[in-house]
């Protein structure tokens, strides 16, 4: 049996309702306007009582233990077995491997909320090295990601069971919106510390946050990257995050 030809004005219409002034208008008002309120509330502007969001960048819970909780997640306490749990299907778990470096387990979810901020997180757990290293060698398969010198490696079944325990060591959130530093500051409050990155990229470090802020250059190959803003618990700020972007910060800005 043959079908019948499909309602081509009503396709036709269909795929094209973007072309109906009234309606483009409608569209355009409205991606505007949450723009605009976005904007605005990076940048501080207060909200009506009793509407705030929950679970934004810059609401970050110190513990009375020196840790912190952002996004509902605790470093160094939350599990890989609780993190699977609450992004289920959006979580992607693999071993990573950049270069020469020793692998790491990380775990990213592509399209994040944070209230109304969306953008990507990355999160980075604790493992032993000789663990991580065997986990690797059973791998059953890789692909490239980003610019195809990073690798992500799948876990072995076994492997994926037992990585299951393993505590969150850090996460990132990679915002959509571009900042600059007086956003950043005005959710935020003064940095502790400025540092200039090798290729002109802004670090603002808060150490009672256990944050770092990464901002791009105004211009060059990372002109258009986005901002990066690490968490880890603010006891060992010091060691897995000042630290490492000390030794790769600009010699004029130490």
């Amino acid at each position: 049996m043959v079908n019948p030809p499909p309602n081509t004005n009503a396709t036709h219409a269909a795929t094209r309702w973007w072309a109906r002034p009234p309606l483009l208008a409608l569209a355009i008002a409205g991606a505007l306007l949450v723009l605009a309120l976005a904007w605005s509330a990076w940048r501080g502007a207060p909200a009506a009582p009793g509407t705030a969001p929950q679970g934004l960048p810059w609401q970050v819970q110190r513990l009375p233990d020196g840790g912190s909780e952002v996004f509902g997640l605790m470093p160094g306490r939350t599990t890989v077995a609780e993190v699977s749990q609450r992004f289920a299907n959006d979580l992607r778990l693999a071993l990573a491997v950049s270069g020469e470096q020793p692998p790491t387990l990380e775990a990213y979810v592509e399209s994040f909320q944070a209230g109304f901020v969306n953008g990507k997180l990355v999160l980075a757990f604790s493992a032993d090295p000789h663990w991580l290293a065997e986990a690797l060698a059973r791998s059953p398969r890789r692909e490239l990601a980003g610019d195809g010198r990073a690798r992500r490696h799948a876990l072995a079944e076994a492997d994926l069971a037992q990585a299951q325990r393993l505590p969150l060591a850090a996460l990132a959130f990679l915002p959509a919106a571009r900042l600059d530093e007086a956003t950043i500051t005005a959710r935020f409050g003064p940095p502790a510390e400025r540092l200039a990155g090798a290729q002109g990229e802004l670090q603002l470090l808060y150490p009672a946050l256990g944050l770092a802020v990464t901002l791009p250059p105004g211009e060059g190959e990372l002109a258009r990257a986005r901002p990066v803003l690490q968490y880890v618990a603010p006891r060992e700020f010091e060691q897995r995050l000042r630290a490492p972007l000390v030794g790769a910060s600009a010699p004029a800005a130490r």
